[in-house]
């Protein structure tokens, strides 16, 4: 367990459960629920499923599926129809199982947020990656064990025949080689259409784009790599950005010709190891970005764009995820967070 530092403080989850916009966007039937600390994800611990079924983490190719919705709701067992439970919903290291399904249960309502949290709706209690499995424990800023992927498509979770290079954001004194040298193959590069749609790339590889993971941008989607598609797919709108190189204190929107209302957004409370997605332009300074040099760097934070440490590929549909995204420490020559624009 991560030490405690500086906590989600309460207000922010009342909030959040205020954002009915994001209760009425994708809504998740079937999927997999990945922790982001060990990527297994969320299942019984037996096949025979009953009230007071302890729940764990195995390897995402043999998990259960799972129905949840961005926003505030039950997490259902995907065809069971038996809830996610966290006892009490109020202490720390409380273990998860299933239950009969009771809708506003306190300790059956659980917060999907933009960032990547699963939090008990009006409580202090995220799920939480343990050494021992998922548990309950305070909500806790840049506590990556409380982060969580949602796999749509059937997936597996990571491919293991290729990776992307290790960050540099476990420490300031590491440092790794950049994209370029890792198993994963090349794609195509694709000249962007113009200034306001720009593509932003890792490092020395300009076949991969920054994108909004789904393909079909809305609010509270999970932004990621993925390879770089034609300017006439129809998945172009997910990774064509309004960004100049320079900019200072403003936002990174999609491009005004595809969805302009839509920005690059690292949640309430961003710390090492906050995921990205986008949401609504609305939120002033929450959203605001430097791109000074070659790094993106959350304005008045110490925070950059960063590739995941370990990242590795995610099928998905209809977009295969690369390489995950996140916000970590800004550290000099750490390759994992440099960014680029081809020219125009």
């Amino acid at each position: 367990m991560l030490t405690t530092t500086t906590l989600i403080p309460l207000l922010s989850f009342l909030a959040l459960a205020s954002a009915s916009p994001l209760a009425l966007t994708k809504r998740y039937s079937g999927v997999k629920i990945q922790s982001y600390r060990d990527h297994k994800c969320l299942s019984p611990i037996s096949d025979s499923t009953s009230d007071g079924t302890l729940v764990t983490t195995v390897d995402c190719a043999n998990a259960k599926t799972w129905d949840i919705n961005p926003g505030s709701g039950s997490v259902i067992l995907h065809g069971v129809g038996l809830a996610l439970d966290a006892g009490t919903g109020a202490d720390n290291n409380e273990i998860v199982k299933l239950w009969t399904s009771y809708p506003t249960l306190f300790q059956q309502t659980w917060y999907l947020t933009g960032d990547n949290r699963i939090a008990i709706t009006g409580g202090n209690q995220c799920l939480d990656e343990g050494d021992n499995g998922p548990q309950t424990y305070q909500c806790t800023t840049g506590n990556t064990n409380q982060i969580w992927n949602i796999i749509e498509g059937g997936g597996s979770g990571p491919v293991p025949s290729a990776s992307v290079s290790p960050s540099a954001s476990a420490s300031a004194s590491q440092s790794s080689a950049a994209p370029s040298s890792t198993g994963v193959p090349p794609g195509t590069v694709f000249k962007d259409p113009g200034y306001g749609s720009r593509r932003i790339h890792p490092v020395g590889r300009n076949d991969l784009c920054v994108t909004v993971s789904s393909g079909s941008p809305a609010t509270g989607q999970q932004v990621n790599v993925a390879y770089c598609v034609a300017n006439d797919s129809p998945y172009a709108k997910a990774q064509l950005w309004n960004i100049t190189q320079g900019q200072n204190d403003q936002g990174i929107a999609l491009s005004p010709a595809t969805s302009s209302s839509l920005c690059l957004d690292v949640g309430y409370n961003p710390g090492s190891g906050s995921r990205l997605f986008v949401e609504d332009c609305s939120r002033g300074s929450l959203q605001h970005w430097d791109y000074l040099g070659d790094k993106v760097i959350l304005h008045g934070r110490d925070l950059c764009l960063d590739l995941q440490k370990d990242s590795k590929p995610v099928r998905s549909q209809p977009i295969d995820i690369i390489a995950s995204l996140q916000v970590w420490q800004c550290f000099p020559d750490n390759t994992q967070q440099i960014f680029t624009l081809l020219d125009i």
